[in-house]
């Protein structure tokens, strides 16, 4: 490509962005079939694609009427809006169509006497040539990637076919699990979305098509299960998501105590079908044949009260997982599963000083029992970095979570928030993008990669992240206290008040009106910070906050001595 006579080179993805916007002049372009065409079979967050739009604006510069060549259609896509011709031929007028929201608002023929644009028609030739170049290497060469490319899969929630649904639990502990199963089996080959965002999908109306487009993948597994005394009848399927077809299917009917088996099976059967060799060493130790139906019911009843995410239901869990132990102290799932709910319950409503001990001695004996358990690693990775301050060993067990299965957004937040905490902002993000890759609907995730956003100093992307998770979840506090915070950080009063205004009217924690009173001290509005802070620490007699939070709130409304009292509170609550 040439600009006033000088060469300018285009990254291989703008390139592409821009022949795609260039083959349809004058139409709208969706976001999801430029996504789809630049990059095929990869999930790809929407800010890489308006990244490589802006870097193409700044290459092409203005129209001669002041518009920019490339057009955003709001909550659509985009368009390329100046006639475009083959150098050589006469500009052709833009097909016309019965969509007008379709079609370009104008025409803009491009002349070779005008100076702003001079260097337009080197474009349309250097395009002409780029296209016939990549068509003759799509027909003669085979697809980039040498290596196989990553599957990516969703298991969806599996049926509950029994008639009772007080036994959804089971169904939901066995779709938990079987993501689990098929996350660490190979990694390299195979992504599978977490259960956090497949969640949704429950009694669903949406077609595979839609869903697989949702969460980035191209295949879905569907199954029912039922259960009936002391056996269980499960039946699986796996779609080709774009063309709806079914790959395979099968039905198990089984004594309950074979269903880690059925499990297995399923696993390995997918893994064939997808023409992706399994690795045996990646497994956990001591694969059980058989269970202890007691300890298993007791735990998949751990891992529904768990998913409920209120107070009560996590002081269930941990007694469910305490007497899955009792039954069966051997397996390393229950610990690993009783540290997570420890964990759960210091995020709201416990100080760590006073649980994390014990969510560290669960961890500890999930490792040693299980070394290949991936989520054992992620919650004693969560103890040392968050507890113990233990840098190099949080690393060290993040890492082998991430080895063991990648596809767990557990471990890339982890690995992130470790990250993070050393300073290494750009490596912490990448790692958040990869947590959204196989969790992308998931309010908990977004959440947590708020604040790595905002420690980053990044406020526009701060600012761009929790819009994203606000239309996720309309109804969530912490991403509105977390957009006025970052609003006040870059000085934009308006927005800070009006984002404030919806986080108090969402708050559901002190952690929430705390981080807003921050915001608005820092905006001048000493008052309603000091009231609002107030409320909280009302509410923390009873609920956990975390001091440092609060320290920054004293900080921002200039009072130096609370601050420092907070400080150390938080140091020995070991806050988080």
């Amino acid at each position: 490509m040439l600009r006033d006579g000088k060469p300018v080179t285009l990254p291989p993805k703008d390139l592409e962005t821009l022949l795609v916007l260039v083959e349809r002049a004058g139409h709208i372009v969706e976001k999801e079939e430029l996504l789809e065409k630049v990059w095929p079979g990869v999930f790809v967050e929407e800010g890489n694609l308006a990244r490589h739009i802006f870097n193409l604006r700044q290459v092409l510069g203005d129209s001669p009427d002041g518009r920019k060549y490339i057009e955003t259609i709001p909550n659509r896509g985009y368009r390329f809006i100046a006639a475009v011709r083959e150098h050589g031929e006469p500009a052709a007028p833009h097909p016309s169509t019965t969509q007008a929201s379709d079609q370009a608002p104008t025409t803009m023929p491009v002349y070779l006497g005008q100076r702003s644009s001079q260097w337009l028609w080197p474009v349309a030739l250097f395009v002409a040539l780029a296209v016939t170049a990549i068509l003759t290497a799509r027909h003669f060469w085979p697809p980039r990637n040498a290596s196989p490319q990553r599957a990516m899969l969703a298991v969806l929630p599996f049926i509950n076919l029994s008639g009772d649904a007080h036994e959804d639990y089971f169904a939901d502990g066995l779709t938990e699990e079987m993501i689990a199963q098929l996350g660490q089996l190979q990694p390299a080959q195979l992504g599978v979305i977490a259960r956090t965002s497949t969640v949704r999908y429950k009694d669903t109306k949406e077609t595979a098509a839609q869903i697989a487009r949702e969460l980035g993948v191209g295949y879905l597994l569907e199954g029912s299960v039922r259960r009936g005394g002391d056996r269980v009848r499960v039946t699986a399927q796996l779609i080709q998501a774009a063309e709806q077809t079914h790959l395979w299917a099968e039905t198990y009917e089984r004594p309950l105590t074979d269903v880690l088996n059925i499990q297995r099976e399923i696993a390995e059967k997918i893994t064939h079908s997808l023409s992706i060799q399994l690795l045996p060493a990646a497994t956990s130790v001591s694969p059980r044949a058989h269970v202890d139906l007691e300890s298993y019911d007791k735990y998949l009843l751990g891992l529904h009260e768990l998913g409920q995410g209120t107070r009560a239901s996590d002081n269930k869990a941990i007694q469910y997982f305490q007497e899955a132990i009792a039954k069966d102290p051997k397996d390393a799932r229950l610990y690993a599963a009783l540290a997570g709910a420890y964990d759960a319950v210091t995020t709201y409503y416990s100080s760590p000083a006073e649980v994390m001990p014990r969510a560290k001695e669960a961890a500890l004996r999930a490792v040693e029992l299980d070394p290949n358990l991936a989520g054992a690693h992620v919650r004693l990775g969560y103890v040392r970095l968050f507890f113990d301050w233990d840098w190099p060993a949080a690393e060290r067990e993040y890492r082998r979570a991430l080895e063991i299965n990648p596809s767990l957004p557990e471990a890339q937040l982890g690995y992130a928030n470790y990250l993070a905490t050393l300073g290494h902002f750009d490596e912490a993000i990448s790692r958040v993008q990869q947590a959204y890759l196989f969790d992308p609907l998931a309010l908990e995730s977004r959440n947590e990669a708020l604040w790595i956003y905002y420690f980053s100093g990044r406020m526009p992307e701060t600012v761009e992240q929790c819009q994203k998770t606000i239309e996720l979840e309309p109804d969530a506090g912490l991403p509105y206290a977390m957009l006025a915070l970052a609003y006040a950080q870059m000085g934009q009063r308006a927005e800070t008040l009006h984002a404030a205004e919806n986080a108090i009217r969402l708050a559901n924690s002190p952690s929430v009106m705390t981080t807003t009173a921050s915001a608005l001290a820092r905006v001048g509005q000493s008052a309603e910070a000091r009231q609002l802070l107030s409320k909280a620490l009302e509410q923390a007699k009873e609920r956990y906050v975390c001091r440092f939070l609060v320290a920054r709130a004293y900080v921002e409304l200039g009072e130096t001595e609370k601050a420092l009292e907070s400080l150390e509170q938080g140091f020995l609550q070991r806050s988080t």
